[in-house]
Parts: structure tokens; sequence; C-alpha cells
């Protein structure tokens, strides 16, 4: 359950702020002035905007690379649509070529193989991967939401606190989408920290955002029910119970959080 909960986490922030040219087929790392492949390149791009043809570009940039294995891009696309066909096994093995051939060049090699780890459950995979998004793009905030993301399920809760507050100040003014998210997951951090004050105030920050999503409940009904226990606070505790009632899978609290639901109303 521990992976399962912050895998949800995962893809609130899943595509990434600062490369949608790249996304949007606009740019490569590894260039090619072969017109043939060039051709390839657009037909791939083209047949990905259908989904009933995503399996038609994967062969496409599986062609390319047939064609020229030095072309990073390729692999990559190939790793895109093959995860868009959920054949994640298959999309890792690509991505991990394709963040090989780019030299540490590319930020959405490393963050699309962080993510399809993530989805197979590869946790230390997607970390290094986090980890070197900080160190070759330090100025973008999404290695350090990342590393923040992978703490509760590596452990280290104190090092992912300070990398949610680093993510923030890079984030700068932050639309809706991207507070809400960071709001969630530095609350949930927090809580995992027994800082339950601080946590509340996170929580209701992305409120009206999460109120459905066990993630949310789980945390912010125990940081709740920590505060109203420490305050001999009745009305706080069924405030607290409240929100637990909300948790559609609670045999799915994670170990270590369960005994902590001790409500006495």
């Amino acid at each position: 359950m521990k992976k399962q909960v912050f895998l949800l986490i995962a893809f609130l922030i899943c595509n990434l702020i600062f490369a949608q040219n790249y996304m949007a087929g606009q740019k490569k790392y590894c260039e090619t002035n072969d017109a043939k492949i060039l051709e390839l390149y657009d037909l791939g791009f083209r047949s990905l905007q259908y989904k009933e043809y995503q399996n038609v570009s994967t062969r496409i940039f599986l062609d390319i690379v047939k064609k020229d294995s030095t072309l990073c891009d390729a692999y990559f696309w190939a790793g895109y649509t093959l995860r868009l066909q959920n054949k994640y096994d298959l999309a890792i093995g690509c991505y991990h070529i394709a963040d090989s051939l780019a030299n540490n060049k590319s930020i959405e090699f490393k963050q699309n193989l962080a993510m399809t780890g993530l989805m197979l459950g590869k946790v230390d995979l997607a970390r290094k991967k986090y980890s070197e998004m900080i160190t070759f793009f330090p100025d973008n905030p999404e290695g350090y939401y990342g590393f923040a993301l992978t703490a509760p399920m590596i452990g280290d809760v104190d090092k992912g606190l300070e990398n949610i507050k680093i993510s923030i100040e890079k984030y700068g003014k932050r639309n809706t989408e991207i507070k809400n998210q960071t709001e969630l997951l530095y609350g949930i951090l927090l809580t995992l920290n027994k800082k339950y004050v601080e946590a509340v105030f996170h929580f209701e920050e992305c409120a009206s955002k999460f109120k459905n999503d066990d993630n949310f409940n789980i945390h912010y009904s125990l940081s709740l029910l920590k505060i109203a226990q420490q305050n001999n606070d009745e009305n706080g505790e069924k405030k607290a119970l409240k929100i637990y009632n909300k948790i559609k899978n609670k045999e799915e609290i994670q170990e270590g959080l369960k005994e902590e639901f001790n409500f006495k109303t």
C-alpha cells in the first residue's frame, strides 16, 4: 500500500512545465540530417496524435533506430508510445537507452524514466533519476519534487521536506494545479514527520481539490486526530473521524499508520 498511495501522487505532476517544446516534438537532442529519417519522425508524430495509431507510431520510431541506433529521441518516443499502450517494461527499456545516449542533456528522458519506474514499483530507479535531474538541471523544480515524492517510500522524510521546499521556491508563482499538488505532498510529508499543525495548514490549502482523495483524507485525518488528542479536544477528534470515514479503502492504509487511528469517539 505504501507504494500505491504515493504512486497516485506521482501522476499529479507528470508533465514537465518547462519542457513543452520538446514534448510537442519541436526539439531533438540527437540530431540527424537524413531526409528519410526526418520524414519518419514527422509520420511518427502525426500518428501519435491518434490513439488508434499509437502502435503504428511505436513501429515508426523503432524503424528509425534500426536505421540509426544513435538517435536518442527515437528511442524516447518509442518508449513514450509504448507507455501510452501500458507496455511499461518495454517502455522503460527504450527510456534507458534514450537517457544513456543523451549524455545527461535531456531532463525529459530522466523524468519519464523515473515516472515509468514508479509505475513498475522501481522506487530506487525513480530516486536515482530524480537525483540526476537535481544534479544536471538544478534550476528546474521537477527533480526536487520527484525526490520529495519518493521520500515516503524510501523513508528519508526529512530530506523529502527539504526538497519539497526547494521545489516550491523554484516553481515560483504557482498556478492552481501545481499549488494544490505541492501542498498535498508537503502536508503528507509533514504528517509523516509528526509536524501535525503545519501539515493541517497545507492540507487546508488544497482541500477543495483533494477532499475525495484517500491520500489526502488518510493524512489529513491523522494530523487532525493527533492535534485533537494533544489538546484533549473532543470536537477536533470528531472532525478527524468525519474525515477518516471518507477514506474509501481503509484496509489499504499502510502499516505504521493504521495503529495511529485510535479514536475514542
